[in-house]
């Protein structure tokens, strides 16, 4: 149906959900994303890859200071945040934390050990 909003099933039910939509800023789209991972700007943040406990990932839970922890492995997603197509908001429930399970609840489909390849800033211990 035109117009009308996405669909997606929860996992637990089956149930179709509505999908909010999230007005995305000009430049701000997955391409633009694609763009700014492979212009060579220092998405990480760290000299290198390291070994990360979860205390430590959960002292960066803010906008500007963003990391999460996917699959075991910790992202500064601090650069991330605006291109978030689901919003700021939605990106910021997994801020300093294991977003793992929100991941794959709300885009099991999205690759995003390549989408934030550049991103990444060590592996949880």
């Amino acid at each position: 149906m035109r117009n009308s909003p996405q669909m997606l099933s929860t996992p637990a039910s089956g149930q179709p959900r509505a999908r909010k939509k999230v007005f995305i800023k000009p430049g701000f789209s997955q391409l633009d994303w694609m763009r700014l991972t492979t212009s060579g700007e220092d998405l990480r943040g760290v000299q290198e890859l390291r070994g990360l406990t979860a205390e430590e990932v959960a002292q960066h839970n803010k906008r500007n200071d963003c990391w999460m922890i996917i699959c075991g492995k910790v992202y500064n997603v601090t650069w991330y945040v605006d291109f978030h197509p689901g919003g700021r908001s939605q990106l910021m429930r997994a801020a300093g934390k294991d977003g793992t399970k929100l991941f794959f609840e709300t885009h099991a489909w999205v690759n995003f050990e390549s989408m934030l390849k550049e991103c990444l800033v060590g592996f949880l211990t």
